[in-house]
């Protein structure tokens, strides 16, 4: 697909330059300042629900509905079949790295080979 697609060509990429490294850091801090922003909304909703329950807080229906429609949006897959996703796609991708590594090494070593075998 080519969303693997760009997935090869960017670890190709980073793995062949310090640069790449570098930015494969940077996109792992905006996940993680992304996630840290979706556990404060998720608190958020989570407080507003919990006073609405409790009676503190008046109930809104237009954001009860908001609520209803954003998790009825959400997927339900059991933490079981997540985890078997998560890690099948985590083995694919480590073994397009390691094939891409030794792509690369086969390359190296046939130019060595062409170099000495064509002086």
């Amino acid at each position: 697909s080519e969303s693997e697609k760009i997935c090869v060509d960017r670890m190709i990429a980073s793995s062949s330059t310090s640069a790449g490294a570098a930015a494969a850091k940077d996109e792992a801090l905006a996940l993680r300042v992304s996630m840290e922003k979706l556990l404060a909304m998720l608190e958020t909703c989570s407080e507003y629900v919990d006073g609405v329950v409790d009676g503190r807080i008046s109930p809104d229906d237009e954001a009860g509905r908001d609520i209803s429609e954003i998790l009825n949006s959400v997927p339900r897959i059991r933490p079981e079949v997540f985890d078997k996703m998560f890690n099948d796609s985590l083995q694919d991708l480590l073994m397009v790295t390691y094939l891409s590594n030794i792509t690369k090494t086969q390359l190296t070593i046939a130019e060595k080979l062409n170099e000495t075998l064509g002086k």
